[in-house]
């Protein structure tokens, strides 16, 4: 029997796997610490566990501590030096401490490593970006368009910031992308970052049209993400439906306790498989920016919508056209757009009132009511 091989060293290695395994659940649960403790001593029992370190990486990154994040994912590649999502990672972790040269290598390497994974064009193209090298920045998104798993992510990057025609909506794979990565330090940025308060303008909103009695309302929240709206309107709901295309997003969201149903899917697909008449309150906060074309939408929320029904929604606003793609890739409406879509609809407009979407963004805040 080799040195050091036995039934102690078995009994470690299984030890070492069952608490990866439940570091595995509980980061999956939203609990992080408990997560970085199993994590910890799966390393204790195995210090070449490359899983764990990859994990508990993973772990520190979303709790915003860098150092560790960087130990954890240098010793993963220095057990499995071809390990790609270990370097992507890496990369993201050199970013955030402010040492960009190294993230692109980072990001280069991992881009090389496996070609068809998305994040390390995506992260790499935009950090060029958002640093002037817009050259640099297209070559790696056409990269992406021409290795990746996902091009119709690279497709709508890339017609957006050529202000190309696209087809009227983000790719699911975009949406995904764009919000998985950093589900759990989603909230803290959007809010202490950006500033974002559109949750709570619409719930003053939606008492402002009308004064909901507690748990009266059937309320359907399109584009759920974390589930800020679900705090914001709980009070109000007698059942609160929420869908998303992230399942990490659906994570957060779940563990806030505020939904009855979570539905994974992209919206139209969930109001299509729906019941008619089954909701008296219908929001997509922040949504349509992923939307350009919002006719679908309108007909199901109609369809969705009891009679007197509120449907309460933001937009980035844009002039002389229906909607338009901005460099950003995000969407904007115009105000006769959505004037338009709500006659056609059966819809009355309620309330429409200039709001901050994100520092420093003001668009338009909506409330319709279904005739």
């Amino acid at each position: 029997m080799s040195a050091g091989v036995g039934p102690e060293y078995n009994r470690a290695m299984e030890g070492a796997a069952n608490a990866y395994e439940e570091g595995m659940r509980l980061f999956d649960a939203g609990d992080l610490p408990a997560a970085a403790a199993a994590f910890a001593e799966a390393l204790r029992l195995d210090p070449r566990f490359e899983r764990a370190h990859y994990q508990l990486g993973n772990v520190r990154q979303d709790e915003e501590r860098w150092a560790e994040a960087e130990n954890h994912f240098r010793s993963a590649i220095a057990i499995t030096p071809a390990h790609a999502e270990a370097h992507n990672n890496l990369g993201v972790v050199l970013q955030m401490l402010g040492r960009p040269e190294e993230a692109q290598a980072s990001y280069a390497r991992a881009a090389n490593l496996k070609p068809g994974l998305t994040q390390p064009y995506l992260n790499l193209g935009r950090m060029l970006e958002q640093v002037g090298r817009r050259a640099e920045a297209l070559d790696w998104f056409r990269k992406g368009l021409a290795r990746s798993s996902e091009p119709e992510t690279f497709r709508h990057i890339l017609a957006a910031i050529q202000g190309e025609a696209t087809a009227g909506r983000a790719p699911d794979s975009y949406v995904r992308d764009t919000f998985d990565g950093f589900a759990a330090q989603f909230d803290r940025r959007l809010i202490d970052t950006f500033e974002y308060h559109v949750p709570e303008a619409i719930a003053a909103a939606l008492a402002e049209a009308r004064g909901f009695a507690p748990a009266s309302a059937d309320v359907l929240d399109l584009g759920c993400g974390t589930g800020l709206c679900g705090v914001a309107l709980r009070a109000i709901a007698r059942s609160l439906t929420g869908v998303d295309l992230a399942p990490r997003m659906l994570e957060q969201a779940r563990a806030r306790g505020s939904y009855g149903e979570l539905a994974q899917s992209d919206l139209l697909s969930w109001m299509r498989a729906s019941a008619p008449a089954r909701f008296d309150v219908i929001v997509a906060a922040d949504v349509f920016v992923y939307l350009g074309a919002l006719d679908a939408v309108f007909a199901e929320a109609a369809r969705l919508a009891r009679p007197g029904a509120l449907f309460t929604f933001s937009i980035e606003v844009c002039e002389g056209e229906d909607w338009r793609l901005q460099d950003s890739g995000r969407y904007a409406q115009s105000v006769a757009y959505i004037s338009r879509l709500a006659r056609e609809h059966d819809f009355a407009v309620t309330l429409e009132r200039r709001q901050p979407i994100r520092k420093p963004l003001v668009g338009l805040l909506y409330v319709l009511s279904r005739t």
